[in-house]
């Protein structure tokens, strides 16, 4: 009896073993299909799909508060399983929420779920964009720490395995652009040159990762490139590169107005002194560039240059005259056809004030009374009724806004008369 009740064990155990030595040795090395219950990997173009469905989805109907963004973390976090899919799709939404926090100015939060999701996909390529998101957070809220530099440095050492085993994937080598531009800044920031030169060569030339990139990034990676090359001294090979910049800047390959914004921080940052002639050459160029004409920031680097002619000693009146009769005359039609900013509205007003009251102080010094009328009807004619706010750049000199303040009240008589009755009686005339 005792020998009959052994001998169902005796017989089922070496089935179920054998079974199981035989899916362990035999199945999985084969290369034969996975068992139903474990799902094949997914591949790296369905990887990038799904990533960028979750994020495309998110960034359309995320709320901006934090409160209801917090709330939308739970909810994906709740739709987490073991489904690899799932988990790339849950991770997908979390990266648009960190970017949302993000253009909140909510950093901690834009961080802590950014991490969150590298955690989640640790080896995919969306970890690597977590980590620039990281940085690109710390250089915003904590600028003179050196924590941003070492995101960047993460996200680009992820993307470098990745490019290493996939050499041409397109959204590595993409994504790894980004994250070399953004630590090449980084390093330039914290004096870091010479390692921001190696990274900044990168992304210039004819190698794959400086073609892939958008040209107002090339373009800004061969300013700074040429910027850096100049200060360590190698002035040969630093204005090649500056002047391929300016070739590329001027030509139709970038949209005008990005290119004159990369140009004039360019030409700052070459020539941060103000009082620097090459930094006024410089400018005088992108003001005779016709690509660049009636463009907002055109009238800022004109601005920069009447006031400079102006209070030049000696005056260079003849330099003014020719920045300041196009500037005026092309400034009104661009603020009766511009749909801008508020700031950057009142900005070109506050400009085309400061330079009517320049040019009406250059007319009453040669005696053109006729000029002078002129310039005094429109100016009245433009702020009738209602204050004018002059601003200047921080490196303009506080005696030029002064001297600004004298012409006004000395010249357009008729229109500080306007604003003293309007203060006495309270009244609040309608503004133009």
């Amino acid at each position: 009896m005792a020998e009959n009740s052994r001998q169902p064990v005796t017989v089922i155990l070496p089935v179920v073993l054998g079974g199981l030595i035989v899916a362990g040795v035999a199945l999985y090395p084969s290369g034969e299909e996975l068992p139903a219950t474990v799902p094949p990997p997914v591949g790296r173009q369905e990887e990038v799909r799904l990533v960028d469905r979750a994020i495309e989805q998110g960034g359309a109907t995320l709320p901006a508060d934090a409160p209801g963004l917090g709330l939308a973390e739970r909810h994906l976090l709740l739709r987490l399983n073991s489904s690899e899919e799932r988990r790339l799709e849950v991770a997908g939404g979390l990266y648009a929420i960190a970017a949302k926090h993000l253009a909140q100015a909510r950093t901690p939060e834009a961080m802590r779920v950014a991490q969150a999701c590298a955690d989640l996909v640790p080896d995919s390529l969306l970890a690597a964009r977590c980590w620039l998101l990281c940085g690109q957070a710390s250089a915003a809220t904590h600028p003179d720490l050196p924590l941003s530099l070492r995101y960047f440095e993460r996200a680009d050492a992820a993307l470098q395995r990745r490019l290493i085993a996939h050499p041409d994937e397109v959204e590595a080598l993409r994504d790894r652009a980004s994250a070399v531009q953004w630590l090449g800044q980084s390093e330039d920031h914290f004096g870091r040159t010479e390692e921001a030169i190696a990274h900044l060569r990168e992304l210039t030339g004819t190698a794959a990762l400086a073609q892939i990139q958008p040209p107002v990034d090339r373009l800004r990676a061969m300013l700074t490139l040429g910027r850096l090359l100049r200060k360590t001294g190698q002035g040969e090979e630093a204005n090649q590169w500056l002047a391929s910049a300016q070739t590329l800047g001027t030509s139709t390959e970038i949209p005008a107005p990005d290119a004159l914004r990369a140009l004039i921080d360019s030409v700052h940052q070459l020539s941060p002194d103000a009082t620097d002639p090459a930094r006024y050459e410089a400018l005088r160029a992108l003001w005779d560039t016709q690509r660049f004409e009636s463009l907002p920031e055109w009238y800022v680097v004109g601005d920069e240059l009447a006031s400079e002619y102006y209070f030049h000693e000696p005056r260079q009146l003849a330099d003014f005259e020719l920045v300041s009769r196009p500037l005026l005359t092309r400034l009104p039609h661009t603020l009766e056809t511009l749909s801008a900013e508020p700031d950057q509205r009142g900005e070109l007003e506050s400009l085309y004030a400061t330079n009517l009251l320049l040019a009406a102080d250059s007319a009453r010094e040669r005696g053109d009374a006729g000029e002078l009328a002129r310039l005094v009807t429109l100016f009245e004619s433009q702020f009738a009724g209602r204050d004018v706010k002059f601003t200047a750049p921080l490196d303009r000199p506080a005696q030029r806004m002064h001297r600004i303040g004298e012409i006004y009240r000395t010249t357009m008589t008729g229109h500080v008369d306007q604003l003293r009755q309007k203060q006495a009686t309270g009244a609040e005339p309608p503004r133009r």
